[in-house]
């Protein structure tokens, strides 16, 4: 499974703004400020056919490289939910106000 991650930071917000307008009824937010046990139930709990972006803002580099859901994501494997089902996404949307994550 192909997965796109677009990046868009506060220089180009028109863009993602836009974007955002235009696909609301496809985006999943993943709330990675709580704990991983919410961020699952959430994500499940919004999964419908035809949601088919994650979108992640204001995320701190650890954030994209430590995060499970994310990085079972990148690795193909998807997001696991309910009795073995596997959503995967087409896009990953991550959104910051730095052009650079903080390392």
């Amino acid at each position: 499974m192909i997965v796109n991650f677009k990046f868009f930071y506060d220089k180009n917000y028109d863009e993602y703004n836009k974007l955002w307008i235009e696909n609301i009824e496809r985006i999943i937010f993943l709330p990675h400020d709580l704990p991983l046990s919410k961020q699952r139930s959430t994500i499940t709990n919004k999964i419908t056919d035809n949601k088919d972006i994650l979108e992640i803002r204001f995320c701190s580099y650890r954030t994209i490289t430590h995060n499970i859901i994310v990085n079972n994501i990148m690795l193909g494997k998807g997001f696991n939910y309910d009795d073995n089902k596997i959503w995967y996404p087409k896009e990953v949307w991550i959104y910051n106000l730095k052009s650079e994550f903080e390392m």
